[in-house]
């Protein structure tokens, strides 16, 4: 017995079929047996991020009034995993920032908040790269670009996006 396509734990987690066997002898003998199959659960998912959009539309930019006092929430990255159980506990990290130490990932919940306070000399601009990993074995993950813009006040014009 083999499958014909590959099974999903998430889809089905446990199926039964009847198989009977027939020889063609004089008389003819036969037997019947009800297999049983139970899916394991692998970590078959990555991942997927649904905010910011990654669509592959315009990045989305986050603006930061520069007053801004230390734990400020930039953003909040938010990510569904396919998987079942464990194997879909998420997690997040910065993996990159344009200034290592002005912004901090919080690792259960993906909110983006700075670090520090910030000061006139931080740059306008900054990318950030969130990853965002399951709890499976292997693990699976994705990764997530923001853009940060510091602003002086939230009433001032809309700057360009950054490249």
């Amino acid at each position: 017995l083999f499958a014909l396509r590959s099974l999903d734990y998430e889809a089905l987690q446990a199926f039964e079929f009847g198989v009977r066997a027939a020889d063609r002898g004089s008389p003819a003998l036969s037997s019947q047996a009800r297999v049983r199959v139970l899916v394991l659960d692998d970590n078959d998912n990555a991942p997927f991020v649904l905010y910011p959009p990654q669509n592959g539309s315009a990045p989305c930019t986050e603006l930061v009034p520069r007053a801004a006092e230390a734990g400020y929430l930039v953003t909040k990255v938010v990510a569904v995993d396919g998987d079942s159980g464990q194997n879909a506990w998420l997690s997040y990290q910065l993996l990159k920032a344009t200034e290592p130490g002005l912004f901090g990932v919080w690792a259960h919940n993906g909110e983006v908040r700075t670090a520090r306070l910030l000061s006139e000399r931080d740059a306008v601009k900054h990318r950030l790269v969130v990853l965002v990993r399951d709890n499976g074995e292997p693990p699976r993950s994705a990764s997530v670009t923001l853009h940060v813009l510091l602003v002086d006040g939230f009433s001032q014009p809309y700057l360009p996006l950054p490249e």
